[in-house]
């Protein structure tokens, strides 16, 4: 089962959403039968052609969702192949070429890193992270597509915790020298342990900075500031700490 490691994601991902629409037709079915049957007589004055237009619209609106349902539960019911699941936000190649490397190296066990996002916490996202020597892929369950970053194309990995516009969030952040991604998370702790296990195999560069200290929990936001300003005084700084890293 392995070999088709991403086939097998997306057949949990459909899973997943066929549930959550199969709950929404029953909702909003359960909810017009009482509307036409239980009130139908009150709500609507049938001789009336403006009330018959509006039963006509919600009876036309039933069978638009019956027929969205049959297609829906056909394609739900068959995997994505050749990683079509996948999303590849560097463009670094196709999804067939991705998903040969990505199964390969599932099938052969070489799954480095993996690890719920929000385990055992209040708000469930569903998320897992897990590294292969070639890509760190972020599953997100809520979605069938599953983003694929090349491992040798990341240049940090943080856990970010802060305010944006006033809600609360906590975050994953990937910086790579295109771009920088992000991946919400629920538990600050968790995601900073996270982070943690991918420096096993991503390394922290920034952490020997002796004016940066990344125990501080203002530390990334310092880089995302320097990163969105400065893309190049930040790629500076990364290789002046990597430079510094590799000679210890």
């Amino acid at each position: 089962m392995a070999a088709n490691f991403l086939e097998n994601e997306s057949m949990t991902a459909n899973a997943k959403f066929r549930r959550l629409w199969l709950i929404f037709m029953a909702i909003f079915i359960a909810a017009f039968a009482v509307i036409y049957f239980g009130a139908g007589d009150e709500l609507f004055d049938f001789s009336d052609e403006r009330s018959r237009l509006i039963v006509t619209l919600l009876r036309g609106g039933i069978g638009i969702m019956l027929i969205c349902s049959f297609i829906t539960l056909i394609l739900t019911m068959r995997p994505a192949k050749n990683g079509r699941n996948l999303l590849l936000p560097l463009g670094e190649t196709t999804q067939e070429m991705a998903a040969e490397i990505i199964n390969r190296e599932v099938a052969e066990g070489k799954i480095l890193y993996e690890e719920a996002l929000d385990y055992n916490t209040p708000i469930k996202h569903d998320t897992r992270v897990l590294l292969t020597p070639s890509y760190l892929l972020l599953i997100g369950y809520s979605m069938e597509k599953i983003r694929a970053i090349p491992r040798n194309r990341i240049l940090w990995i943080g856990a970010q915790i802060g305010y944006k516009g006033g809600p609360y969030y906590v975050r994953l952040i990937i910086f790579t020298r295109e771009k920088m991604l992000d991946c919400d998370v629920n538990d600050i702790e968790q995601a900073k342990r996270i982070a943690e296990g991918l420096y096993q195999y991503i390394p922290n560069v920034f952490r020997d900075l002796e004016w940066l200290d990344d125990t501080d929990d203002n530390f990334p936001h310092i880089l995302e500031k320097l990163y969105r300003e400065n893309r190049d005084g930040f790629l500076a700084l990364y290789e002046e700490a990597k430079g510094k890293a590799n000679s210890l």
